[in-house]
Order: structure tokens, then sequence, then C-alpha cells
């Protein structure tokens, strides 16, 4: 365990949105960075060129992380 230093206002509104899920601060920041890695893969994935079989690859795994999300 560690401590991190943090605006009252950031605190209170992962608080908020960890109530929301009904998880802890730390689920709560797991599932951020998470989504994170995601957006920065997606971006990634996104910038380079790709061929139809691939598209079809990342069709059927948006499909699946979508769901899993859920």
């Amino acid at each position: 365990m560690t401590t991190i230093k943090v605006s009252v206002e950031s605190r209170d509104e992962l608080r908020r949105l960890a109530d929301r899920e009904g998880l802890t601060l730390e689920g709560q920041l797991k599932k951020l960075m998470q989504r994170e890695r995601r957006r920065i893969i997606g971006a990634q994935v996104a910038s380079a060129p790709l061929s139809d079989d691939d598209k079809a690859v990342l069709d059927a795994s948006a499909s699946d992380v979508a769901d899993a999300s859920r």
C-alpha cells in the first residue's frame, strides 16, 4: 500500500464514480487505468493501416470487449 496526494475535488469525484459502480476507490482507479490503456491502444491501432482480415478480427474483439465491460 501507498498513499497518493490528490485534491479534495479529485478524491470526491473518484468516490462518486466508485459509489456509482459499487467499487472501492482502488477498484475505480484500476478500472480507469484499464480504460486509459485501451484508449491508447485504440489510438495506436486506429493510426495503423489495416488489412480486411485485421479489420474483421478487431471488429470481433471490440464486440467481446464491449460485452465483457457490461
